[in-house]
């Protein structure tokens, strides 16, 4: 019986093993990883002259034990993460998650019988999702190694490997229009070749992949016909791309653009690069209402390298808006803004009344202050539990250590201005009652200090409707909120006794979880001084029947 009851964790180690063992042989980087392809090809059926050219594996590399399923996305994250030397972030390229690798293709409404092309097409993850939609898929790629994965990919899911062909996208000519142009090209690469620049009508010196791409795909979709892509999110907010969106706007109508968060690469051999997909109808065309959306939480953690799933899945959640559920996140609009948020702020919850930050509370940054001999307790981001809203640790300084740090006062809220999807959102207070009173923070926190009704306030900050009204800091890799923003948000409100009420409630389970989280620590911090011999039975008893109040 196999020790992995997840499949996709059987072929990872046996994956990792088949490396070890050509490694062993003196097979390493690309002769290991040509070794491996043309015995899996062989295995496959593919044929011969599809073969990348070098060594065999040695029948004592026992590469027969490495498990194919048709089930398993297997050629994208599982050979970056074995042969990081040959794919890690070459050439701008990044792995495309397979969850986002299914939302495009939902969104492109890729349909049997119809002419795909992947023009950049990796590992053949978009090549796959065509073929299973009953379309008849093709794939360029200039890197011969990743058309060998991609060759792989469609002969595991019984597709011809016929269908990849090597070669430089943006030097091909397409020989006749395609239905759907899917890709997640190279991220911003720059490309200076002057034959490849004049050819797409671009008079600059150079010009990154980015826009070249968009530029090349008018001439490979037919009228009518949709291209969805991966592109940073740069493109859709920075002012050196003013000319490409212009060139969008003339040549497509926009179907769909979606907002996906800071790190989506990275559990997949990527970066923290941000990014968004956008749907694009070739002209001339029937133009409706763009479907503007934004996902924060793509199912798995997108702060480490390391694939997690996640409860939430808003990938899921978005695909099945597709075929008519509700998604709180998304809305059709006329002529939209270029950024999601934007579009979406003030569509959400229509009929519910909302409220102004500046009419409850004063909203301020800056005020630092030098340094004081009496101690303090020094809050910062890394401090905040993004789950619950509290302070769980802190340091003591004093002195010139709190130059620059802001006095603050206890029960006021703060409101982490860098990179506000995170949520660094909490009440201003000591996590332990032995800290000193004095506070200070970083200047990182804006502070929010509420009229009344501080716990309903923070509990609106904290919600999903602060996010989408925060879109003017969009744009930056580390996007950081404005104050005067922060103070412009409008959250849903609650009839002014209900909201009293709800405060109160709120007030009071939070004073209770403190309460029990420091009897945990105080509970925690007797048992180790126990167990290093610095009190006895008798004191640890003691602690123990404290009273709980």
């Amino acid at each position: 019986m196999s020790l992995f009851a997840d499949p996709a964790e059987r072929f990872a180690a046996e994956l990792r093993l088949a490396e070890e063992r050509l490694r062993a042989h003196g097979l390493g980087g690309r002769r290991a990883f040509v070794a491996l392809v043309r015995h899996l090809a062989a295995r496959l059926g593919i044929a011969t002259e599809l073969w990348p050219d070098g060594p065999d594996a040695p029948a004592s590399a026992r590469l027969e034990s490495i498990p194919l399923s048709p089930d398993l996305d297997l050629f994208g994250l599982a050979y970056e993460r074995f042969f990081t030397d040959l794919f890690k972030g070459k050439r701008g390229q990044y792995f495309t998650p397979r969850p986002l690798v299914e939302l495009v293709t939902d969104f492109a409404q890729v349909r049997a019988g119809e002419r795909v092309i992947d023009p950049t097409c990796g590992s053949g993850g978009f090549l796959v999702a065509a073929a299973s939609r009953g379309a008849d898929a093709e794939g360029i790629e200039v890197d011969p190694d990743l058309a060998a994965l991609a060759r792989l990919n469609l002969a595991l899911h019984g597709a011809s490997p016929r269908a990849v062909t090597v070669a430089d996208f943006f030097a091909s000519e397409p020989a006749e229009a395609y239905d759907v142009v899917l890709a997640n090209p190279p991220f911003s690469v720059d490309i200076h070749r002057p034959d490849v620049l004049s050819r797409h009508g671009v008079r600059r010196a150079r010009v990154t992949s980015d826009e070249l791409f968009l530029r090349a795909a008018v001439r490979w979709v037919r009228a009518g016909g949709r291209v969805a892509v991966v592109v940073p999110w740069s493109l859709l907010t920075g002012p050196a791309y003013d000319d490409l969106r212009a060139f969008i706007l003339a040549h497509f109508a926009r179907e769909a653009v979606v907002s996906l968060p800071e790190g989506v690469f990275l559990p997949f051999g990527g970066t923290l690069t941000r990014a968004a997909v956008l749907v694009l109808r070739r002209l001339p065309a029937r133009v409706s209402p763009t479907l503007c959306a934004v996902v924060s939480r793509p199912g798995y953690e997108t702060t480490r390298r390391r694939f997690r799933r996640t409860e939430v899945d808003e990938i899921v959640a978005l695909r099945l808006h597709l075929r008519g559920a509700p998604y709180a996140r998304a809305a059709r609009v006329h002529d939209p803004p270029w950024v999601p948020e934007e579009a979406l702020a003030g569509n959400e919850g229509l009929g519910v009344p909302r409220f102004r930050v500046s009419e409850r509370a004063r909203v301020r940054s800056g005020g630092a202050r030098r340094g004081s001999e009496a101690p303090a307790t020094v809050l910062t981001l890394a401090d905040v539990d993004a789950s619950t809203g509290e302070f769980m640790h802190a340091t003591v300084k004093s002195g010139h250590e709190v130059d620059g740090l802001v006095p603050v006062v206890e029960g006021e809220l703060l409101f982490g201005r860098m990179r506000p999807e995170l949520r660094n959102i909490a009440v201003a207070e000591r996590p332990d009652d032995s800290l000193p009173t004095g506070l200070v923070a970083s200047p990182e926190f804006v502070r929010v200090q509420a009229e009344k009704e501080p716990d309903f306030l923070l509990t609106a900050l904290r919600s999903s409707f602060a996010l989408p009204g925060l879109a003017a800091t969009a744009g930056q890799t580390r996007p950081r909120a404005r104050t005067d923003d922060i103070a412009a948000l409008q959250l849903p409100d609650l009839p002014e006794a209900l909201r009293a009420a709800f405060d109160a409630e709120l007030g009071r389970v939070r004073r209770e979880r403190r309460r029990l989280r420091q009897r945990l620590g105080d509970l925690e911090r007797a048992y180790e001084a126990y167990g290093r011999g610095e009190i006895d039975a008798v004191a640890l008893s003691r602690v123990l029947g404290e009273s709980s109040s």
